[in-house]
């Protein structure tokens, strides 16, 4: 086992801003609490409050996300190309012994962008990446047609899929993020052994052909989450089925609205996004929560009779499947999603066609029919709260960055 003296942990954001930036923090704190030497480097502050409270050493440049920065020259520019994050990295990594130091990146896209790939080819670091989303060879990250709202079937990155409108803004920007693609892979391949870790077998299938041939070893790593440990929903009494994430088109929310409007059943959505007060509006009878957390989140979650979880792309590893599973709430999820890996079909919840809203219907009416007390208590019996814990989700990233030092 070689001897791991620093572990660099890659995010744009030095604050919790979505399920990746969450596995980034909390693994940092977590190796840091295992007595590691942590630096994790950022673009975007504020600093966490736990990382502030923790013994990870914080490098954050200051600077504003792509999307968040009113002067668009400046953020096309740094989108691309960051240099001044490939300085500071070069800085950072120059200090460092490049056999007793691993690099993992989490997110670099939003603001430091492929530049921080130039100084570990340079300078001869390994690195492990974790595949949160697809943006290592799909330019909107996505492998999923915005204009469509389908999976996209394409060759990410071929000449069809430069000429195809995608994007969730607009053609031209869908043309950046093409050139900030190719800019990328241009970057990527002076390194000489990329390690990719998995955290889905979905996700692992539809990105292994795109990485065969420039990555070396490819780890299944769980993700840790912070899981209820206390009491179960009520579910055989409970009358709101609830949505809990981002209200954005790919994650399905209009689909979880008209199934609830069309079946006269009571929907809680727990989230926000930018199409929040359109919904609202079409659809008053539903509930919307806004983002919530802590006591008023678990109390929310107590209420829920059921989650639906109608994303409608790849999603690599949704925590909140396994968030449900802790109070034991049974889960209704797509096929063409990771979130069924965690679901057994008919015991454990329901599996419905991606995108199909008579589907989804036929789903929950099932479910309304069966006795939810069993299946409750299949949720139960079949949930292993070990495995999610951040304790031994670091164990097994130290066996990873062993076995790439080692070069074995």
């Amino acid at each position: 086992m070689s001897t791991i003296s620093n572990i660099i942990i890659i995010n744009d954001f030095a604050y919790i801003n979505g399920g990746a930036g969450k596995v980034a923090i909390s693994s940092a704190i977590g190796l840091s609490n295992l007595g590691y030497n942590v630096i994790m480097f950022t673009a975007v502050g504020p600093i966490d409050n736990s990382l502030k409270q923790s013994k990870v050493k914080v490098v954050c440049l200051g600077q504003k996300d792509i999307l968040s920065d009113s002067n668009r020259l400046r953020a096309v520019r740094q989108g691309i190309w960051n240099e001044y994050a490939r300085k500071e990295f070069t800085t950072l990594l120059a200090a460092l012994n490049p056999s007793e130091t691993i690099v993992h990146f989490h997110a670099w896209i939003k603001a430091l962008s492929p530049a921080i790939f130039n100084p570990v080819a340079k300078l001869g670091f390994k690195i492990v990446i974790t595949l949160h989303d697809y943006f290592m060879f799909c330019p909107n990250g996505g492998l999923f047609n915005y204009q469509t709202l389908r999976i996209c079937n394409l060759q990410a990155s071929s000449l069809q899929c430069l000429f195809c409108n995608c994007d969730v803004r607009s053609y031209p920007q869908k043309i950046w993020r093409y050139i900030r693609q190719i800019v990328q892979w241009r970057a990527i391949k002076y390194i000489k052994n990329i390690n990719i870790i998995y955290i889905s077998e979905l996700n692992r299938e539809v990105s292994y052909p795109y990485l065969k041939d420039i990555s070396n070893k490819w780890y299944f790593v769980q993700n840790p989450i912070d899981i209820n440990n206390r009491v179960v929903a009520d579910v055989q009494h409970n009358e709101k089925y609830l949505f809990v994430a981002r209200l954005s088109s790919e994650k399905g929310i209009v689909l979880f609205c008209e199934a609830m409007k069309d079946l006269h059943l009571k929907g809680c959505v727990l989230g926000d996004g930018y199409l929040k007060e359109r919904l609202q509006k079409e659809y008053p009878e539903i509930e919307f929560r806004g983002w919530v957390s802590g006591k008023e989140k678990d109390e929310l979650i107590m209420q829920g009779k059921a989650l639906v979880f109608p994303s409608l792309w790849y999603e690599g590893a949704p925590l909140t499947i396994v968030e449900m599973k802790s109070y034991g709430i049974p889960c209704i999820v797509p096929d063409k999603c990771s979130a069924s890996e965690e679901i057994i079909d008919g015991k454990t919840g329901f599996i419905f066609k991606s995108g199909v809203l008579t589907s989804l219907e036929d789903a929950i009416m099932k479910y309304e029919k069966v006795d939810r007390n069993i299946m409750q208590k299949n949720i139960i019996e079949d949930f292993n709260p070990g495995k999610y814990m951040l304790v031994n989700h670091c164990r097994r990233l130290l066996d990873v960055y062993s076995d790439i030092l080692s070069g074995c």
